[in-house]
């Protein structure tokens, strides 16, 4: 395996909150990503359903390794969630990041949240590029 592509598995599944959530990297491809999760008891909000931080969370990780695909390091500056359905406990969610603007200093990604062929929710955020690594 590539070291780069190990550095970015690593980067997520020692992620301390990613790993809270038990989030799991799934896909690397150059400006994308996956991420995904089987709904467990400490996702789910008051009404037994997966909470939407869980799955804003999801998008912004899926994203940030997306953006870290094209050889830069960036950081959240604008993320924007609309959550459309929901998940229920044991279910698998998989949240795909793609950079949809790769410029000098900023880097716009966009991410889709689903279960099977379900759309759980729809995320756009901006990201300001660090550093090229």
């Amino acid at each position: 395996m590539e070291p780069k592509i190990q550095e970015m598995i690593n980067a997520v599944n020692e992620n301390p909150f990613g790993k809270m959530l038990n989030i799991e990297l799934t896909e690397l491809n150059t400006g994308e990503s996956s991420v995904e999760i089987t709904v467990l008891p400490h996702h789910l909000n008051p009404h037994g359903t997966l909470h939407g931080g869980v799955m804003a969370t999801m998008a912004d990780i899926a994203m940030g390794v997306a953006v870290r695909t094209l050889g830069k390091v960036g950081m959240t500056i604008n993320l924007n969630t609309n959550f459309i359905a929901t998940a229920l406990l044991g279910e698998r969610v998989i949240a795909r990041g793609k950079v949809v603007h790769d410029g000098n200093s900023i880097a716009s990604v966009e991410c889709t949240v689903s279960r099977g062929e379900d759309i759980l929710a729809r995320s756009t955020g901006v990201w300001y590029l660090l550093k090229n690594k």
